[in-house]
């Protein structure tokens, strides 16, 4: 947009005959939220086409986009949470807070207290040892981060750092160490066979709760009252508590109350004792309001526009915004004095130590191999998002030129992790050494499905039919191309070692992009007739009538057909033009399924580097990923990262597993890695030439169930 004039005012500016007046807009970033907060579709187009509108909508998929945005020149202003602030100040984004979002006529969204039982003989931080602690648990993390609820044991107890141990590991074991018995129920890990296994193994953090043996989130004592209920109870002698949830449980304002309050006392971080009906209670740790944040240069334009909104508005493009920035019933607070975000935040009692605690030391990265410099930004951004969530251990993001480069990182130690694309698993298990972390899931209608594809007509019925045809593959080595070489192999179509000549041997001439010119030049010779790389280029081979089949992703046809887009052969085609052998099976006409992606680490990687790297990736997925709780997503993992799609991760994944199915009900069979398998014949025979082809193929057949038992499938 270019600007003609001072902020807010119109210019008329002239062009030949004609004249018109154009004003400067303010640019709000707009993320939608859930439910009834999504609001952009409504209210942008009325704040967008008011003519008297002094703002325009710019939206966005996140708040850390939103940044980005402003930090561009993009944008001007929007709504920020107080962990969107400390990612800003790391970012180098330049904001002043104009105003706070506040729903209640209090200083900070809510301030977090020590009670303790004057009983308990506590007169200090130094008396904590040994006594009954009460933890509002974990599960609730849209409205108590990690890091404000673990912030008391931080300050407290004397940090576990165990190199035997993964991060959370030690941070339960030194709670464990430190009090005598505590309930902390919910999630403790988000990986629930490891957070049974850890509630096992120290079941005294369990003790004091309502249900010692299952600590869930549906426990007595889980969640902001419980812990309050676990020390008036009886069951603790301290309890890590929100104030307005202590103001109400002793009664101490308007409503009913559950104790009496002459028992019990504030336990101050300077170690003095106050009771709990004092008018001037001592707070361990404040919760900062959203607010709204502005550039520099626009600041107090925007303060004096935001603090002017009401819901008297009705029926203007003010109301419009109103809507667009509140995120429940909200009275604009005017800051007295526009306010850089770092001293903003620095007046918020132990906010900024809260995220300043140092951890182990030497301390614990993940190395994330990227492949280009906008991934790497993402993932620069994913890592200072992680950062202000508690998300442990730290990553690194380190950019490589493509995925092969970051493979041969990962096998050199010179990087832990990777993102795999199905059709380049098979060359990181065996030219790599590299194994599988985790899967990024999707739903069916994105799963890499093979299947053998012809034109519409074709007498082709069994898979004997395609001897002697010409074959259009993907790419040598992916799936399509191992999943084939299994099935023929299987159906003892192809018998002798090297498989791959034997492929060549099969077919008539064909085309398989990447393929080795050892590896036999019938398999190569259609590829000299056009470009019929991937997905699309091998349907073309099939559509143009230069090849018989296509092997290839049954959902990558709707998408060849459904393209539109100049240059794509398949947008003048249908699903009707295309036919799918199923071999008398109607119910699983796909040959192998594969994931969106695997992420990949080296093979002889620890099982406790394994526990916490996979924990990390999890917790991002519920902080970050299709299912987050916040009201808007603070990142996104799973979807464009300015404007481009399939960075680091895809787009479609639904969600991280460390099995390969999206839900432990899915019983989609033929999983593409185990097919991977199938070379280890022509291993094994080399070594074991004089065993029968009848043992080979039961050898064959016990390496697949063991990889059944070992994902649980």
């Amino acid at each position: 947009m270019v600007s003609f004039g001072p902020i807010t005012t119109c210019s008329i500016v002239a062009l030949s005959i004609l004249s018109f007046v154009y004003c400067d807009k303010y640019r709000l970033c707009v993320v939608d939220g859930k439910g009834h907060f999504k609001r952009s579709q409504r209210y942008c187009p009325q704040l967008d086409m008011a003519v008297d509108s002094k703002v325009d909508c710019i939206v966005a998929p996140d708040r850390s986009d939103c940044l980005r945005k402003i930090l561009k020149g993009k944008a001007d202003f929007s709504v920020f949470a107080p962990e969107d602030l400390i990612t800003a100040s790391s970012e180098g984004v330049q904001l002043l807070v104009t105003n706070e979002l506040r729903y209640i006529n209090e200083e900070h969204e809510y301030e977090v207290v020590a009670v303790i039982d004057n009983n308990s003989e506590i007169k200090s931080r130094h008396d904590l040892g040994g006594k009954k602690f009460c933890h509002p648990g974990y599960g609730y993390e849209t409205d108590w981060t990690r890091i404000l609820s673990n912030f008391f044991e931080a300050s407290v107890v004397t940090p576990s750092c165990d190199p035997h141990l993964t991060l959370s590991e030690n941070r339960i074991k030194a709670t464990a160490e430190f009090f005598q018995s505590a309930c902390k129920a919910g999630p403790w890990v988000n990986d629930p066979v490891l957070d049974n296994q850890l509630k096992e193994k120290y079941p005294q953090l369990c003790e004091l709760c309502g249900s010692p043996g299952r600590c869930t989130t549906h426990d007595k004592y889980w969640g902001r009252r419980g812990s309050l209920l676990c020390l008036t109870d009886g069951a603790g002698d301290i309890s890590w508590a929100r104030l307005d949830d202590v103001k109400s449980h002793f009664g101490l304002v308007a409503g009913s109350a559950e104790a009496t309050p002459e028992r019990y006392s504030f336990l101050c971080p300077d170690d003095s004792i106050i009771p709990v009906n004092s008018s001037k209670p001592c707070v361990w740790v404040v919760k900062p309001w959203p607010v709204v944040a502005a550039k520099r240069e626009k600041a107090d334009e925007i303060q004096k526009l935001v603090s002017s909104l009401s819901h008297k508005d009705q029926n203007t493009w003010k109301f419009s915004l109103l809507n667009l920035i509140e995120t429940s019933y909200t009275n604009f607070f005017k800051l007295p004095t526009l306010e850089p975000i770092e001293s903003y935040l620095d007046r918020a009692t132990g906010y900024l130590s809260a995220n300043s605690f140092s951890g182990c030391h030497p301390p614990r990265t993940i190395r994330i191999c990227t492949t280009s410099i906008i991934e790497n930004a993402k993932c620069s951004w994913m890592r200072e998002s992680a950062g202000v969530y508690g998300v442990e251990p730290d990553l690194e993001c380190i950019k490589a030129d493509n995925t092969t480069h970051c493979m041969m990182a990962i096998n050199m130690n010179a990087a832990d992790v990777v993102m795999v694309p199905p059709d380049m698993v098979h060359e990181a298990v065996e030219k790599y050494n590299l194994k599988t972390l985790f899967y990024e899931t999707v739903l069916e209608s994105e799963k890499y499905l093979t299947v053998a594809v012809t034109r519409q007509g074709a007498n082709i019925n069994s898979f004997e039919d395609f001897r002697g045809k010409k074959a259009c593959f993907p790419v040598y080595d992916g799936v399509a191309w191992n999943t084939v070489k299994n099935t023929l192999f299987s159906k003892k179509l192809i018998k002798y070692c090297p498989l791959d000549q034997e492929m060549a041997s099969f077919f008539g001439p064909s085309c398989t992009p990447g393929l080795p010119e050892k590896e036999g030049g019938n398999l190569k010779k259609l590829c000299q007739q056009e470009d019929f790389n991937g997905e699309f280029g091998a349907l073309h081979c099939l559509s143009s009538e230069a090849g018989d089949v296509a092997f290839v992703s049954k959902n990558s046809i709707r998408k060849f057909t459904s393209d539109e887009s100049e240059g794509n052969p398949g947008n003048r085609l249908s699903m009707d033009d295309f036919q799918i052998l199923c071999e008398g099976n109607s119910k699983n006409c796909h040959l192998s399924w594969a994931s969106a992606a695997q992420a990949m680490i080296r093979s002889n990687s620890s099982d406790l580097w394994m526990k916490d790297s996979l924990d990390v990736f999890l917790q991002l997925d519920g902080l970050f990923g299709k299912n987050f709780k916040f009201l808007t997503n603070p990142f996104t993992m799973f979807g464009q990262y300015d404007g481009k799609s399939n960075l680091l991760f895809q787009d479609s994944t639904q969600r991280l597993r460390n099995r390969p199915n999206a839900r432990d009900t899915d019983t989609m069979p033929y999983f593409y890695n185990f097919t991977l398998k199938t070379d280890d014949y022509c291993t094994i025979r080399s070594s074991s030439s004089n065993l029968s082809p009848t043992y080979l193929y039961i050898f064959i057949a016990f390496i697949y169930l063991s990889k059944l038992v070992h994902i649980g499938i």
